[in-house]
């Protein structure tokens, strides 16, 4: 059997909202993906969901990584998959994510990554807003999420895969290297993901628009002058958010956010 999908599951201690992500990707309803779990070592029940699934899984081990982008990389090292995607336990799919990559991909078979839009959502207040692709806009802000980014294997061969420097912003400097190295895009138009707010980015902001900054440079998307300008601006932006009063900025901000929603 052909494995059209491969999808590295990522998860430490979060056997509730695991068993919420699993679920969505095996009501995919396919027979071709695979699921590949990496957990950093969970002791609060998680291991027991694993192994209640374990028939469906191609691969798990637990404990063995040294931080996300090392267990970004050993998911793709067991990856059998044309295209790989990577869910975080906190993340969900659509019920027809996988229906629309395949016909997207039929649709566009020597494009390197397949991307969509992700709804984001704040689990405490239930605000929530969508964010679409927009890849002319990557040299100051993310705007390919990798919830719902599906890459070819063949493209994770050519670029390589995630840093560890980059600690907070791994996915965001592979996307930047994989352009700068000329690999192809495709826009895949609706929504193909859920996302929890209150992630690792979210709680160490700085740090995550520092590596934004700094891989922008290095990978050329924009001058230094531009990427610390847009930094400034970032920056600027959320220590403002944080001072009473403020509502028209507050509203700019969830402009931005929210891009072609």
């Amino acid at each position: 059997m052909s494995i059209a999908l491969s999808v590295i599951m990522i998860v430490r201690n979060d056997r509730l909202r695991f068993r919420r992500a699993l679920a969505t990707v095996l009501a995919q309803k396919t027979e071709e993906l695979e699921i590949i779990v990496i957990d950093g070592g969970s002791i609060d029940g998680t291991l027991d969901e694993i192994e209640a699934h374990r028939s469906q899984l191609h691969y798990w081990e637990s404990g063995l990584d040294k931080g996300i982008a090392d267990a970004f990389n050993r998911g793709i090292a067991q990856a059998r998959g044309e295209l790989i995607a990577i869910l975080n336990s906190d993340d969900t799919w659509e019920p027809d994510t996988l229906r629309l990559v395949q016909e997207a991909r039929r649709q566009n078979p020597d494009a390197s990554a397949l991307c969509g839009a992700v709804r984001y959502l704040d689990p405490a207040s239930g605000y929530s807003y969508i964010r679409y692709p927009d890849l002319g806009a990557l040299k100051y802000r993310m705007w390919i999420f990798h919830p719902s980014l599906f890459v070819s294997r063949a493209a994770y061969a050519r670029v390589g895969g995630y840093e560890p420097h980059y600690s907070h912003a791994m996915d965001s400097e592979w996307c930047h290297r994989a352009l700068a190295q000329g690999e192809q895009f495709t826009v895949v138009p609706a929504i193909l993901a859920n996302m929890s707010l209150g992630g690792l980015s979210d709680r160490d902001s700085i740090i995550s628009l520092q590596q934004y900054r700094d891989s922008a440079i290095r990978n050329g998307l924009c001058s230094r002058l531009e990427a610390w300008s847009y930094y400034v601006f970032f920056l600027g932006l959320k220590k403002a958010m944080q001072l009473p009063l403020l509502t028209p900025l507050k509203r700019l901000r969830d402009r931005l956010m929210r891009g072609s929603d």
